[in-house]
């Protein structure tokens, strides 16, 4: 029984927007944009939709310019969505989730697929999944070491590193020149945390279990590595409701081209209703 004295188990913060019959769209965002990078797609959406737009544990930390609490896990974060639906009251849902975000939604769908009326994965940050199938090790070891560099605080130094290694700048390009350089350079407190991303560990074989949900799986024209080949090797173990649609520029395809990938989304969602 939980008493008064123990602390109540982590819910994510989270914004409602719009309305509608079905059940609703929740995004789940990046691990060091936000959920703020969601707010030009959720302002369309909640034309036609109910939308919720969370934050996850370790970016809402790092807006306070801190880490997330003791026994922060990946699994931590898909926990906390499952607990903020639930205060929600909301049984059913289309997921939406973005690399970091992604690998949550993929972690929830996982573990209660009945939740789930569709999924949508961009590049998510499963690398379990890569494990799973011995692929990418190389890649793999390469962001163990990038994290395992990282200084305490992390400088703005890390912050470029791992832009750049996660393919959210172009090449040749400074960050600090470019828009969302603001949100992420006041956000890389949570670079500290995503080492936990590469620990998460599952079995393969249990994707199996989606076989029945409608999934879109999206990638950017420009993605190398695990970021484009990760959802190839998703779709291996889904079904016949599988879709994989291509994006144009990198990691942040769908926002970069948000016009394509909403008209694509509203498409797919439709066909999943």
């Amino acid at each position: 029984m939980r008493t008064g004295t123990q602390p109540r188990p982590s819910r994510m913060p989270y914004e409602v927007s719009g309305s509608g019959d079905g059940p609703p769209v929740v995004l789940v965002p990046g691990g060091l944009s936000g959920w703020v990078s969601w707010e030009p797609h959720a302002a369309i959406l909640s034309r036609r939709h109910r939308v919720v737009r969370v934050q996850l544990l370790n970016m809402a930390a790092a807006g306070r310019g801190e880490r997330p609490g003791e026994g922060y896990s990946l699994k931590a974060e898909s926990e906390a969505l499952g607990r903020t639906l639930d205060d929600l009251e909301v049984d059913r849902v289309h997921l939406v989730g973005w690399s970091h975000g992604g690998a949550v939604a993929l972690d929830l769908a996982l573990e209660h697929p009945d939740r789930i009326a569709s999924l949508t994965l961009i590049e998510p940050a499963a690398y379990w999944v890569a494990r799973g199938y011995g692929e990418y090790g190389d890649e793999v070891r390469s962001y163990a070491e990038l994290f395992g560099s990282f200084h305490d605080p992390p400088t703005e130094g890390d912050l470029i590193a791992f832009l750049r290694r996660n393919g959210l700048v172009p090449p040749g390009q400074d960050p600090r020149g470019m828009p969302r350089w603001p949100v992420w350079s006041s956000m890389r407190v949570a670079l500290s945390s995503l080492h936990t991303v590469l620990e998460h560990a599952d079995d393969i074989r249990r994707i199996r279990s989606l076989r029945d949900v409608p999934v879109l799986l999206v990638r950017g024209r420009e993605s190398t590595g695990f970021n484009a080949g990760g959802v190839e090797l998703i779709a291996r173990g889904l079904g016949p409701r599988t879709r994989t649609i291509t994006l144009p520029d990198g990691h942040a395809s769908h926002i970069v081209a948000m016009d394509r990938f909403l008209a694509e989304l509203e498409d797919f969602l439709g066909d999943a209703a």
